[in-house]
């Protein structure tokens, strides 16, 4: 994906909630489905989850097989515990501004395609982290300033 479209989804999802609020009457229930995540944009047979693994890993990675598509392990830096984490399976890949967030900022008005590009934007390391599987799952779709 392009710098130029990942930037303009976070701003996007950043100004928008001076226009919408998770209030409004017209913003639908969330459904973590609409926003199509983990795909592989660039058909490298690697998904967007095992991008990010391999460019946050502070080691080589393992892959599960010689196709080199699964991340099985690495070394990653976890911000939220300050652990070293070396097997893939612990970890979640978090979005910094999580989906259920973007949804009720003004997302659920997007088509599905800007939704999926929201749920898979590389464009920026900030956006996708991964992080303590167990630590992410109990934040759940807390924003960034919770």
């Amino acid at each position: 994906m392009k710098t130029s479209k990942g930037l303009f989804l976070l701003i996007g999802v950043l100004l928008v909630p001076l226009l919408a609020s998770a209030a409004n009457p017209d913003c639908p229930a969330y459904d973590r489905k609409a926003w199509k995540h983990w795909v592989d944009e660039d058909k490298d047979c690697q998904n967007a989850r095992h991008e990010v693994l391999i460019a946050e890993s502070s080691s080589t990675v393992v892959f599960k097989t010689e196709k080199g598509c699964r991340v099985i392990s690495g070394a990653w830096n976890d911000p939220y515990s300050g652990k070293t984490i070396t097997d893939a399976s612990q970890l979640d890949i978090d979005h910094m501004v999580p989906l259920k967030e973007a949804h009720e900022s003004g997302g659920y008005v997007w088509d599905a395609y800007r939704k999926r590009d929201y749920a898979n934007d590389l464009s920026d390391p900030n956006t996708l982290i991964a992080v303590d599987r167990g630590l992410n799952r109990q934040k759940g779709a807390s924003d960034p300033a919770e």
